[in-house]
Order: C-alpha cells, then structure tokens, then sequence
C-alpha cells in the first residue's frame, strides 16, 4: 500500500513539474477527453470501452500555396482504454489497452487519428471447466480463462462539435481497427473491430502541452 501511495505522488508531481514547465515555453490549453464506446468485433462479439485522452504535444501548421494560407492542427496523444465484449457461447473478454499516435485536424468540424495500441486481455470460458489431477482425482474450475497480450492498429474519423455554430463539449468518432491476440494455439487470433465512441470534455479540464509554429510552402 505504501508503495502504491508513493508511486502515485511520484505520478502527481512529475504531472505538476510537467505543468508548471509547459506554461513556460510556447505551449498552449488542450482539453482532456473521456469516452464511451459501443463495440463490435467482427464476426459476432458485441462489447463496450471506457477510456481517456491525453494530449502530449501540439503543432499549428500553416500551408502557404498559391498565395492562399491554410491552417491545420497536428496532436501528439495518448489513450488509456478499458472494455469487454461478450462472445456469445464461447467466452467474455475483459480489456486494457494503451495506445498512442496523432490527431489531424483543419479549421473545421471533421479530424482523423491513427494510434497503435498494446495491452493485455483476459477471457472467461461459458460453460462448466473440470481439472483432472495426476492422481485421477476431478475437480470444476470457477471463473476460468486465459490471459493474452494483445497488440494493433485503428484509425479514427471524427466530428468535433466543439467546432460547430453551437459548441459542445462533445466529439462523435467511428474506429476500425486490426488486432491481433496471443499466444492463440502457439500462433496469434486476428480480429476486426469497429467502435462508435462518444468523447466529453469537462470544460475546466484542460492541460498546457508545447506548442510549435509550422510554415510550409512558398
């Protein structure tokens, strides 16, 4: 317990140094999402996320071509993610995930993220599981599954209502992603989920990271 309490003041104040350094370079406010997400991964599961998105860093890129100036927005972020979805007549899987990558954004509503994602992913079998010892004797297992690495990719398309005539705090994404499970049979299980998600921004949870200026173009 004591190790935990010291691990999560370590935590807090590497947060606060790097909160307190942020505001004294170029840097700039970026809200801290949470989601919900509806998930399917493809043939038959059907699940649910919960997570959090933290920006790490910012770059405002401005495009000079043929004389007209456009601007779009380049984010470093990271997600933290947990869920299950329930594979009917087989298994029910409980997920953490850790994924990293960039957000695209213009001056408009619509933005686009690739992450790669690492975690873990613990399943529970349907149905009764027995154990025979060496001695012959049965006994029934509870609760019993197996523990998987998990690894992928996903991309995001989203629309930021934060950006609309009448903001809110809300975005709305659609996620494909490809990932993959293992060791699965001393090989590795592909699978093919998508996930409808739901992110809000507190409005006085906001974070500095460093910003850079970006001139491109003639």
């Amino acid at each position: 317990m004591h190790f935990l309490k010291t691990i999560l003041l370590l935590f807090a104040c590497c947060f606060g140094i790097r909160q307190v350094l942020a505001q004294t370079v170029d840097s700039t406010s970026l809200p801290v999402y949470t989601s919900a997400g509806f998930l399917y991964d493809f043939p038959q599961s059907f699940g649910a996320t919960a997570g959090i998105a933290l920006p790490l860093n910012y770059h405002n890129i401005f495009i000079n071509k043929k004389r007209k100036e456009k601007q779009k927005f380049r984010e470093l972020l990271t997600k933290s993610e947990v869920g299950f979805y329930r594979y009917r007549f087989n298994n029910t899987s409980f997920f953490f995930q850790q994924s990293i990558g960039f957000k695209y954004q213009h001056q408009k509503q619509y933005y686009f993220e690739w992450l790669l994602t690492a975690g873990m992913l613990r399943t529970f079998y349907d149905g009764t599981v027995y154990k025979v010892s060496s001695d012959g004797a049965v006994s029934m297992l509870k609760n019993f599954g197996r523990l998987y690495a998990l690894t992928g990719m996903s991309a995001v398309f989203g629309f930021d209502l934060e950006k609309s005539s009448k903001p809110l705090p809300f975005t709305v994404s659609l996620e494909p992603s490809l990932w993959v499970q293992y060791p699965y049979n001393s090989f590795f299980l592909p699978h093919i989920s998508t996930r409808l998600s739901i992110d809000y921004h507190f409005p006085s949870f906001n974070i500095f990271v460093h910003q850079k200026n970006i001139k491109r173009g003639l």
